[in-house]
């Protein structure tokens, strides 16, 4: 009896310290876990040429081109720079006079800009901004100008009352076509549009440019005035809830927008085209030097959220590509009134070679110095070092050694 009495002592001697190991193991690997899980973006300044006054900036929504337009305070002459490298090097083209409201498609090889107040015209290039050719507007109220991503459909409406009429161009301009009396939100491609009413709050769809509309669903954002919808359409947020059906159902975001101090309040928002990205550009209650708006951001759909560095703490605005892995700002100092920029990446995971572990930072695969192959019948084994829980057991993925402890019994196995 006493044999058996000090064989259990030792099983459960070895039982303990071999629980404790995992978990120690979890704890040190549980910043990898969340290194992985939750990619940091990375901010840059970016230096703009010249010293115009600032009017626009936006970034194309595939991320490969930076958009600064600016006004020559002495002449009145438009100028837009372009960035394809990020903000290291820009080109500088003339714009016709007082351009205003810049469009671009997704890639930015094709941009529209509204000319001078009351001229009753707009202008397009498609060589980079090289040239610019002037289309008339079918009506000098139609002041609010849309292009669809991909460039084809064209869109105006007034702001002069509820119905404003809406005129749709799918050449470039040249003909316009009366649709609807509703001004949309957004124009997407194939003919799609979205719009929000404030009264009542609802999103609202249209399949024929325009023409007829339907509610896209009987629930309502939170804030109409802050719904930011992706570039597809498919995806809403207005900084307290999220739709991922285009409006048709919202619920409240996992975990609340955080926010420095009562008071603060959300003054803009965006999504990206997965739905799993979101920001949202926090003013103080206070503004001043010391008090600056903050950026917020999640990358798995709002259920944590990282507040940016303070060093892009800034009074402006914020433009993301549709995937949100660009992100670019333009902010004013709060004592000299002048402007600065600074760009954020997304670090895009490496590519995984079959049976490799990617590269880490380079960002070509490499193979697996672990475990590379798999056994007949077996399936490859993940690139990965994220720990997987199942329920008691707890497996370390990536050619580690698995520790799982279940019912009284320990298994040490491999995992190729």
């Amino acid at each position: 009896m006493l044999i058996k009495n000090r064989k259990r002592a030792a099983y459960r001697g070895i039982l303990s310290l071999v629980f404790i190991f995992s978990l120690s193991t979890l704890a040190v690997l549980s910043p990898l876990v969340r290194a992985e899980e939750s990619p940091k973006y990375t901010w840059k300044d970016v230096t703009v040429p010249g010293d115009d006054k600032f009017r626009e900036a936006t970034i194309s929504p595939d991320g490969s081109k930076l958009f600064v337009r600016r006004e020559d305070t002495n002449t009145g002459d438009m100028k837009l720079l372009i960035s394809a490298d990020n903000g290291v090097s820009w080109n500088s083209f003339a714009m016709p006079d007082y351009a205003n409201r810049l469009l671009v498609n997704t890639d930015g090889s094709k941009m529209v800009v509204n000319g001078r107040h009351g001229e009753n015209s707009f202008y397009t290039s498609t060589d980079g901004g090289r040239n610019w050719v002037k289309s008339s507007n079918i009506d000098p109220s139609n002041n609010h100008l849309f292009m669809s991503p991909d460039g084809s459909t064209l869109a105006r409406c007034g702001d002069d009352g509820e119905t404003p009429p809406l005129y749709v161009s799918t050449d470039n301009g040249q003909t316009w076509t009366q649709k609807g009396n509703i001004c949309p939100e957004r124009v997407l491609d194939g003919g799609k549009m979205i719009a929000i009413n404030t009264t009542p709050s609802v999103v609202k769809r249209s399949n024929d440019y325009g023409l007829t509309w339907t509610d896209a669903g009987a629930h309502s954002p939170y804030d109409v005035t802050l719904a930011s919808i992706s570039a597809d359409g498919n995806k809403l947020f207005d900084g307290h809830k999220i739709s991922v059906d285009g409006g048709v159902s919202w619920a409240p975001i996992p975990t609340k927008v955080p926010t420095w101090k009562t008071g603060d309040y959300i003054t803009q928002t965006g999504i990206s085209d997965d739905g799993k990205k979101l920001f949202a550009y926090v003013r103080p209650g206070v503004l001043d030097a010391s008090n600056l708006p903050y950026i917020v951001i999640s990358v798995d759909g709002g259920k944590t959220w990282t507040t940016q560095s303070d060093s892009v703490f800034g009074f402006g605005s914020v433009y993301s590509s549709s995937s949100m892995s660009r992100m670019f700002a333009m902010f004013y100092d709060m004592t000299t009134g002048a402007p600065y920029y600074r760009l954020a990446t997304l670090p895009t995971p490496p590519p995984v070679a079959p049976g490799g572990t990617g590269s880490g930072t380079s960002g070509a695969a490499t193979p697996s110095t672990g475990s590379t192959s798999a056994t007949p019948g077996q399936k490859p084994g993940k690139a990965s070092g994220r720990l997987a829980e199942t329920g008691n057991s707890v497996q370390l993925i990536g050619g580690l050694a698995v520790i799982a402890v279940a019912a009284g019994a320990l298994v040490l196995r491999k995992r190729l």
